[in-house]
């Protein structure tokens, strides 16, 4: 290779690893986004919008007000009209210009109340989260004493002792405030302490209170924020009723609570009293609501969704797919399960994105097929699409057919698709923990899928799950059907999977990465026992792995996956013996088993692109020493052998190259 040549790579490499910077971090900052975000939220702008108006009238109160707030020099009762908007209340005044300054108590009461439970809350939250033990113990505790008196009643107590005032409505409502506001930031320090950066702060002998101030807190500000802002209005709320039971302002000061419990007293005279007060107290605080609301959408994770003519076709746990889709090649009438052109898509902020691109392949009676790649290359995304698991929103399937048996599968209603599950096709997924459900035993799992897709009674699905654990080498079963999934190990709880998704002997098996979460001593003898029950039961298997070794080891044919495409499809024996792909020839050279003892294992250069950072050509081109201009261009999947596929413009010369 030239040293010209070495530059355009080195660059490419560059360029490619720049970009999927910018995908990964996004070109703006996270509270550029979380602003991009909440000004597409509508409720949330129309409530800020409302409390913009609020504030202003608040600061501009004698500006804006066309009296004294306590002047009577008008008529009581009189209607809304031009000299008097809202009208004027029992002593003659102003309504609406005592509206306009009761803006600045409720926005007072508000920040006080939330500020002063917020610095208690934080002060024992954080200590009691970031000690522990029996200070953790002692506070919690006091904030069960407190949350177990009634809240409103709580605070009138308090109010009632200190005297009637805005100040004593203030630390009453306060108080009431921070056992909630405690236990949140109790929890998030609990979480926020375990994570490594903190453990590196502890290491370095960073003090306590620098810990909690600059590497807890900060971490935890999200959730924090969201909750300030609810209970802003919360604050508003409560103040308001505790100025209707004359508790909070006193007269001449105007208030919404206390003007509200005016307009009470009158209600059947004058029922147009009432109206201005409610509806300024439910507008505010509906406001900080969908603040709230809003403000948790922009600073957490929220979900992109789908188009809307693709989340109509949606059903509980199914995948949707687009109706009036392109029609996919003729599946094969031979195989039990044909995959033909598939393309799968999630929706993002920047738009639709393609994760799996018209991958194509059959799997025949009794065979067992690998999916190989790294991660990040779709295998997973594959399995998922053909069981119909993709989570819609945000994903769906855009085009392509999975046959099974004659009946396509993308095709099928919900109810359809559920007969199917678990009987005809199973599934095993990747961490066993996470797959079974922790609050039942083992065997009140196995009934229920027995149960779910045969005749058996109870008595007898149990005597069959039994033997299901029997049949995948789990010692005392019956003793074992009890357990629940934390009582038994890794190894025995991948066993367990096993078992449930062989319980209704289904034609074909789908075993998505099933070693990843477990001991090396303990994979093999499940790839070991995964192997014997296909012979036995002669079922076909789809195996998503990233291990080319245990592909050797168990396969019939290999499909290699690479940024959401099919690179190359070929029997097992042939593709060793004449892989025509570089990403397959890179893959070898990096396995263990086929190094010589001593000899330096070879790793591939850069990473997997991110769906939105697929290249337009060629997917592998930005990581290949081989590639040229023409590899910027869309290549197709040509057949070079009547059982195998490649998707690269160089794979006959590749090809001279390995068996030279």
């Amino acid at each position: 290779m030239t040293e010209q040549t070495r530059e355009v790579i080195d660059d490419s490499d560059v360029v490619a690893s720049e970009q999927s910077a910018q995908s990964r971090h996004g070109s703006s900052g996270p509270v550029r986004k979380a602003a991009r975000r909440f000004r597409k939220n509508g409720a949330a702008m129309s409530g800020l919008a409302w409390l913009i108006v609020i504030v202003v009238c608040a600061i501009f109160a004698p500006l804006i007000a066309p009296y004294d707030p306590a002047s009577q020099d008008s008529v009581p009762f009189m209607e809304p009209s031009s000299a008097h908007w809202l009208g004027t209340d029992e002593l003659g005044r102003d309504v609406f210009s005592r509206m306009v300054y009761a803006t600045q108590v409720a926005l007072q009461a508000a920040f006080t109340i939330v500020g002063l439970a917020l610095v208690v809350s934080l002060v024992l939250g954080l200590t009691a989260g970031y000690l522990g033990g029996r200070f953790d113990y002692l506070v919690m505790r006091a904030m069960d004493a407190f949350a177990s008196f009634p809240p409103l009643v709580f605070a009138i107590a308090i109010a009632a002792m200190l005297g009637a005032s805005l100040g004593s409505t203030t630390v009453a409502i306060a108080v009431i405030f921070v056992p909630g506001l405690t236990r949140l930031i109790r929890a998030q320090a609990l979480a926020v302490k375990e994570e490594t950066f903190v453990e590196a702060s502890r290491a370095m002998g960073t003090r306590p209170h620098v810990i909690l101030i600059r590497r807890i807190l900060p971490n935890m500000a999200s959730p924090l924020i969201v909750q300030v802002t609810v209970l802003l209005g919360a604050a508003l709320l409560a103040e308001a009723s505790l100025s209707f039971v004359g508790l909070g302002v006193q007269p001449p000061d105007p208030s919404w609570g206390q003007m509200l419990r005016r307009a009470y007293d009158v209600i059947f005279a004058h029922p147009w009293q009432m109206l201005a007060p409610g509806i300024a107290i439910a507008l505010t605080v509906l406001a900080w609501n969908v603040i709230g609301d809003g403000l948790r959408d922009s600073l957490g994770h929220q979900p992109v969704k789908a188009p809307r003519a693709i989340r109509r076709g949606a059903g509980l746990g199914v995948t949707s797919v687009k109706k009036n889709r392109a029609a996919a090649t003729q599946p094969s009438s031979t195989a039990t399960l044909s995959v033909r052109d598939l393309e799968i898509r999630f929706a993002t902020e920047s738009g639709p994105v393609t994760v799996v691109d018209g991958v194509s392949f059959d799997v025949g009676p009794g065979e067992i097929v690998g999916l190989v790649g790294e991660s990040g290359c779709g295998k997973s995304m594959t399995s998922l699409g053909i069981m119909r698991l993709v989570p819609t929103p945000p994903g769906w399937i855009e085009r392509g057919s999975v046959t099974f048996d004659g009946r396509d599968l993308t095709a099928m209603s919900t109810k359809e698709l559920r007969s199917v599950r678990g009987k005809d096709i199973s599934m095993i997924f990747q961490d066993p923990m996470s797959s079974l459900n922790p609050g039942f035993t083992v065997g009140n799992q196995l009934v229920e899928t027995l149960q779910l897709h045969t005749d058996l009674t109870a008595a007898a699905a149990r005597v069959r799950s039994a033997e299901l654990l029997d049949m995948v080498g789990i010692s005392d079963p019956n003793v074992r059907l009890d357990q629940y999934p934390h009582q038994l190990s890794g190894g025995m709880r991948q066993r367990v999977m096993i078992a449930q998704a062989l319980a209704c002997e289904p034609r074909v098996l789908i075993a998505d990465e099933p070693t990843t979460a477990l001991d090396v001593t303990i994979q093999a003898e499940i790839l070991d026992l995964l192997r014997s029950l296909q012979r036995e039961l002669g079922m076909s298997m789809i195996l998503v792995t990233h291990d080319l070794g245990v592909v050797a080891d168990i396969c019939d044919r290999v499909v290699v996956m690479y940024a959401g495409q099919v690179v190359e499809q070929a029997p097992v024996d042939e593709l060793f013996r004449q892989p025509r792909h570089v990403y397959t020839q890179a893959l070898m050279k990096a396995m263990p088993q086929l190094a010589g003892s001593g000899e330096r294992l070879t790793a591939i250069p850069g990473t997997v692109p991110l769906p939105s950072a697929f290249p337009e050509g060629c997917r592998f081109a930005p990581r290949c020493p081989h590639r040229s201009f023409e590899c910027e261009h869309p290549v197709p999947l040509t057949q070079p052998e009547p059982a195998h596929q490649v998707r690269c413009i160089r794979s006959d010369k590749l090809l001279k190259v390995v068996t030279s």
